[in-house]
This record gives C-alpha cells, structure tokens and sequence, in this order.
C-alpha cells in the first residue's frame, strides 16, 4: 500500500523500484546507512520526479530500468558528497606566520620548523620533482631521450652525439629545440643543463 504521504505523485512501482535501489546501495555503502531510510527515499523520488519527463521508450529501457538509473545516480552523487567531506577532514589551514599560542612573543610556527622537518620537505619536494621530470621525459623521443643521455649524462658536445648517433648535428639542434619546448611546456625549462 502507498504511503499517505506520497499519494497521487508516485504510483506503488515507482515507489517499489525506488526502495530496491536504496536498499541494494544502503548494503554496499556505509554512509548511506547512516541516512535514515524514509529520507533517502524521499530524496531519490523527488529526483525522479523532476527527471521521469526524460524517459524515452525509443531508447531502449523500460521505464522501471530507466528509473533504476536514475535513482542509482542520485544515490551515487549522495555517495560521492559524503566521500568528498571524509576527505576534507582533519585538514586545518594553517598560516606559519602565525603564532603557537596567545602568549605575547610566542613563537610561529615558520620559526618551529627544525632542520630536520625542512630537510623531509625538501626530499618529498626533490621527489616530485624527479616524477615531474621522469613524466616529462616520457614525452620525448627516443632519440630525443638518447640526446638527453648523452648531453647530460655522458657530457658529450654536439659533435660527439652526433657522430655517436650518426645523425647531423643541424637535426641534433632541432630535437633541442624540441626538448627545450617540451619542458618549458610543463614548467621545468631550468632543469635542463
């Protein structure tokens, strides 16, 4: 039997299908069991209140398939919000020019760090780096690669790569170019020596 509450907007199927949907997600989804029931419910019909005049039999779905869809995408967005906010938390802007504490004269926390936090800093700032690079060098050639290789880690000239690579030194100062776009591209231009 319909609920009083939903009388003459929702026919008893809507209702069915709409509760199905919820249940099946309320299982796999621990935040939704924290929703209660009758608000999910009534969250996901007024959704498919609005959205049922896009129903198109010629698509293919019944239209208890299609609200089944329906419904399962505005859980999902539900879902998605709440997951969104877990990870929110716990994160606390803090300026580090900003005092420890309300004594007069405290210090900030800029003055806090030790060298061995700026040292921790500094290596996972060294590492991405070098993932940066590692990403941008993915871009090049193979023979733009070797050239790199060469140039940089062999420390040879041009005219040593050359010969090495049998290729012209003019075609040599081309794929430079090219290097040298690339990397202005992602920002790392001062990294290539």
């Amino acid at each position: 039997m319909m609920s009083p509450r939903y009388e003459g907007l929702f026919q008893d199927w809507e209702i069915g299908v709409a509760k199905n949907v919820i249940e099946r997600f309320r299982k796999q989804w621990k935040c939704l069991e924290l929703e209660g029931f009758d608000d999910l419910l009534q969250e996901c019909l007024s959704h498919w209140h609005f959205s049922k005049d896009d129903y198109n039999p010629a698509a293919g779905a019944n239209i208890r398939t299609f609200m089944s869809r329906v419904v399962a995408h505005k859980l999902q967005r539900l879902i998605e919000k709440h997951t969104a906010g877990k990870r929110k938390a716990g994160i606390n802007n803090v300026s580090l020019n900003e005092p420890i504490s309300d004594e007069e004269g405290s210090p900030t926390y800029l003055d806090q760090l030790s060298e061995d936090e700026s040292h921790v800093s500094n290596l996972h700032i060294t590492a991405l780096l070098k993932i940066d690079i590692s990403r941008t060098v993915e871009k090049l050639t193979p023979q733009q690669r070797e050239l790199c290789r060469l140039l940089g880690e062999e420390g040879l000239s041009i005219s040593e790569a050359s010969e090495l690579l049998k290729t012209p030194r003019s075609t040599l100062y081309e794929d430079i170019k090219r290097i040298k776009a690339i990397f202005q591209q992602e920002n790392l231009q001062e990294y290539l020596d």
